[in-house]
């Protein structure tokens, strides 16, 4: 029995193409949130990291566009077919090596979220729409070499400019953050918090429950000390004195963190000082501010030697 028909099977090829691009375009629109799902496997650094999801984006976008288009089919056809496949597997092993969420696996970011159960059929269904394309209905042209080339530097290059890695856009723009100082030590006195803010090596956030950066920033810091096996008993929080308390525990619960030790200033006093930037990060060694850093500048590197260098 004949299975492949070329009308179905341009159907379910520009099918499966079109969804590999629209999952790789997904996930590129919330390439933060895919950044710290990866980094939480703990097997790359974060820049590394950072440079691998766009790698991984770019591949998927090519794959797509090549399915489509019907360019180098027969090379296209096995590497979609390999790439499900791994990613299948991946999803299946995850329970065994990595201590993951399994509500979002991030095939489509944060705009479609699928379980990992739900992303394996996924898989599978669109394995299944490949037994019905064949690379019969494909002939080599002699241009398609020169444009994949082309495709792939373009949209590799579109990726990382429209949304660089944060240890490129830390080199390209090398903002000066800086709190209103005098300020914040009124503010922490009046707080009454001063001396469990004060004591030894600390990292204070200043955070709003309705920022998203200061959201997934507080997932970026949760994961840079449980990847480095460092304390968070020594980071502590700062929010709006209007917020309601059930909005700050909210904040932590509803990304599965432990909630720190935390405080309060006016809200005219946190804009004033931070400038109205949030998040903001101090590096507070015995009372003395040493560093400051927003989601951007918040560095790996410095978090672990921060806490680990020895006076």
């Amino acid at each position: 029995m004949n299975i492949h028909i070329k009308p179905v099977s341009i159907i379910l090829r520009i099918f499966v193409g079109l969804v590999l691009i629209t999952s790789a375009i997904l996930k590129y629109v919330s390439v933060d949130a895919f950044d710290l799902y990866v980094y939480e496997h703990n097997l790359f650094s974060v820049s590394v990291t950072e440079t691998l999801t766009r790698l991984l984006i770019t591949i998927e976008a090519v794959l797509g566009i090549m399915l489509v288009f019907n360019i180098f089919m027969r090379t296209v056809y096995y590497a979609v077919l390999f790439f499900l496949t791994g990613f299948t597997v991946y999803l299946l092993i995850i329970p065994f090596f990595f201590d993951l969420n399994p509500s979002n696996c991030y095939c489509f970011g944060e705009a479609i979220v699928l379980t990992h159960t739900e992303s394996i059929i996924k898989n599978v269904i669109l394995m299944l729409c490949l037994m019905f394309v064949s690379t019969r209905f494909y002939s080599r042209r002699r241009w398609e070499s020169m444009l994949t080339g082309i495709l792939s530097v373009a949209i590799f290059i579109a990726v990382i400019i429209g949304n660089a890695p944060n240890y490129l856009y830390s080199i390209v723009h090398k903002g000066n953050i800086q709190i209103d100082l005098s300020m914040y030590e009124t503010a922490l006195q009046n707080s009454g918090k001063e001396r469990e803010f004060s004591d030894g090596k600390q990292i204070i956030c200043m955070y709003t429950v309705f920022c998203k950066f200061c959201r997934r920033s507080a997932v970026k810091l949760h994961l840079l000390l449980k990847n480095n096996h460092l304390s968070e008993d020594n980071v502590k929080a700062i929010f709006w004195s209007d917020t309601p308390e059930n909005d700050i525990h909210e904040f932590f619960s509803e990304q599965n963190l432990i909630m720190p030790e935390y405080t309060t200033f006016r809200v005219d006093t946190f804009l004033l000082i931070t400038n109205g930037r949030m998040p903001i990060f101090l590096f507070v060694d015995n009372g003395t501010i040493i560093h400051q850093a927003n989601y951007i500048s918040l560095d790996e590197k410095e978090v672990v030697d921060f806490f680990r260098k020895k006076e």
